[in-house]
């Protein structure tokens, strides 16, 4: 087991959050599990992108049931828990609600319910990856918001650096967040990384009274397109490669002690019994 700070007797949450889709946010959390349960870390991982979760086709393995079923009352929370099996490691999985015919924008009471079943599902484990979907819609602003620790996922791509600052945004507005840790990812290498931070950086500090620090550069590794086609976490089908390496990196900074960001809002575990 992983010895967290002492403040800790509940699980560390850690949202992966992103302004715009396809910059890999799936896959980092998918091998940030890995590589955390390489270190016996227990590990819970949480598809909250309604409608459009993946993590369950990236670990190849199909749920009974998701967290659909738990809104509408036909199942508890722990009974649409899935166990995804990559190689030796067991991860479990909360999958993402599916849409319904009016589209996947959750009711507040309904995201509620997802909060409340990450808590009851979640006392158990050491850390809770959570998976928020891509955009500033109200399901993902929410889900990156209730977490303690928020990591923004953006791409040397201009647009995804916009949308990277959208979400950073709408979290401080909506939600109070203040702090912030961003991930580049498809990068040329370090030097290309920190480019993208100063970039994100210097619009932030002339906007938004908030923290951003960087909490690590993913290089671009065609064996992370190879590994999507394979169902597999790149950190367990290619546990030598550029992208495994630089997850590895994250490890040590994601269960390092941070600075505590304001308390707003809901949070996971933060009500009596959570």
């Amino acid at each position: 087991m992983t010895n967290l700070a002492p403040e800790a007797a509940r699980p560390l949450t850690i949202a992966v959050t992103s302004g715009k889709g396809g910059v890999g946010k799936s896959q980092l959390v998918a091998s940030l599990a890995i590589e955390l349960s390489r270190q016996n870390t227990r590990v819970l991982l949480v598809d909250a992108d309604v409608g459009c979760g993946n993590l369950d086709v990236l670990l190849n393995v199909s749920p009974a049931r998701d967290l659909r079923a738990v809104l509408r009352g036909e199942a508890e929370p722990e009974d649409v828990l899935t166990m995804a099996q990559v190689g030796e490691f067991s991860l479990p999985l909360l999958p993402a609600p599916m849409a319904t015919r009016e589209g996947s924008d959750l009711a507040a009471g309904e995201q509620l319910a997802i909060v409340d079943a990450v808590d009851r599902v979640g006392a158990g484990y050491d850390v809770i990856l959570i998976d928020t979907g891509a955009g500033v819609s109200r399901n993902p602003m929410l889900f990156g918001a209730a977490a303690d620790r928020i990591i923004v996922l953006t791409t040397p791509e201009p647009t995804s650096i916009r949308d990277a600052y959208a979400a950073i945004k709408v979290l401080h507005q909506a939600h109070g967040v203040d702090r912030f840790e961003l991930v580049v990812n498809q990068a040329a290498g370090i030097a290309d990384g920190k480019r993208v931070y100063a970039r994100l950086l210097a619009v932030v500090e002339r906007f938004l009274p908030v923290h951003v620090g960087l909490l690590g550069v993913l290089p671009s590794d065609e064996r992370v397109v190879r590994s999507v086609r394979a169902r597999q976490p790149t950190s367990f089908a290619y546990p030598a490669s550029s992208y495994a390496q630089a997850v590895r990196q994250l490890v040590p900074r994601v269960l390092a002690p941070a600075v505590k960001r304001s308390a707003g809002g809901v949070r996971f575990f933060a009500r009596p019994g959570g």
